[in-house]
């Protein structure tokens, strides 16, 4: 049986997406539950206010993380990285983590 999409539908298995199912495949299960739990919460927010920013800002969301998580040493930091509450004194601020990256 044939399947019809929209116009501009990205096909299951679009190389994007089988690399994106990929990285997600190698994320831990707390992970992709919490992943589920974002994807829920942005389409009730906007099933109950209609505002479609809710689905747009999760979209730009999912995105950069697959994107993120999708670079080696990215993905090495965060499975190294230390879980667990962490003090004022343990937090790293944004420029840091990237710069730490980027070397």
């Amino acid at each position: 049986m044939a399947e019809f999409f929209p116009p501009g539908s990205v096909s299951h298995d679009d190389p994007a997406v089988v690399r994106a199912m990929e990285t997600i495949d190698g994320l831990r299960p707390s992970e992709q539950r919490e992943l589920i739990r974002s994807s829920y919460r942005a389409v009730l927010a906007y099933d109950r206010t209609g505002e479609i920013d809710h689905l747009v800002d999760f979209a730009k969301n999912l995105l950069s993380t697959v994107h993120l998580r999708s670079i080696p040493a990215y993905a090495e930091a965060l499975k190294n990285a230390p879980r667990g509450p962490r003090g004022p004194e343990g937090t790293l601020n944004v420029e840091e983590v990237l710069n730490r990256l980027t070397e």
